[in-house]
């Protein structure tokens, strides 16, 4: 996946915060589908909060780089690996320009 890719959150995804987790629940899904939420960790918690549809996989992991002490590749492979189980449950979908 091109770092120069643009992410955005499918609305049909709401994130809810409970007991000190963050939780990605589906809504509006079809009743086989209901059963499925993904629980990030606080890693992934904070990259999911800077999906915003606006920015680049590039920009948002030297961001995330500048704010916390973390390598900017083991950051990258984290992120893309993230990105790759998010688009699989369709959380996120690419921004087309």
């Amino acid at each position: 996946m091109p770092l120069e890719t643009i992410y955005s959150k499918n609305p049909d995804f709401v994130q809810r915060d409970v007991a000190g987790e963050c939780i990605l629940v589906p809504i509006r899904r079809q009743l086989s589908d209901v059963n499925s939420i993904y629980v990030l960790n606080e890693t992934g918690a904070a990259l999911w909060n800077r999906i915003d549809g606006k920015h680049t996989v590039h920009q948002i992991v030297t961001d995330f780089c500048e704010e916390f002490e973390v390598t900017l590749d083991q950051l990258s492979q984290d992120f893309l690996t993230l990105l790759t189980d998010l688009l699989s449950i369709k959380a996120i979908e690419e921004v087309v320009l």
